[in-house]
């Protein structure tokens, strides 16, 4: 089984950092379902926009920075050997969880 290197910005305000995870790769991930497998096996103490209502690319709340480009973790196919995950935006709550703009 071949594993993928993830690194995840983690903290906030002026005390963010990297943590690194070794997440085994199969067919069809998500980044979702990477960051899943963080929280549930890994570290559960990892912040991030999960909502299994979702999961459908639909209501935009798991937006994360993968790679460098900004896409829905649950729609975006975690590829690769090496992820890297960062917020979406400036405004970091707590790891990957950023303050959703509001809509006037």
């Amino acid at each position: 089984m071949n594993e993928m290197r993830v690194t995840v910005m983690r903290g906030s305000g002026q005390n963010r950092y990297e943590a690194e995870y070794c997440v085994p790769c199969t067919a069809g991930l998500s980044v979702m379902d990477v960051l899943d497998y963080i929280y549930e096996n890994l570290d559960p103490t990892l912040a991030y926009f999960s909502h299994e209502a979702c999961r459908q690319t639909a209501c935009g709340r798991c937006l994360v920075r993968v790679n460098g480009t900004v896409r829905l973790a649950c729609g975006c196919p975690a590829e690769g050997e090496r992820l890297v995950l960062a917020p979406w935006n400036d405004e970091v709550l707590r790891d990957l969880l950023c303050r959703f703009p509001a809509v006037e």
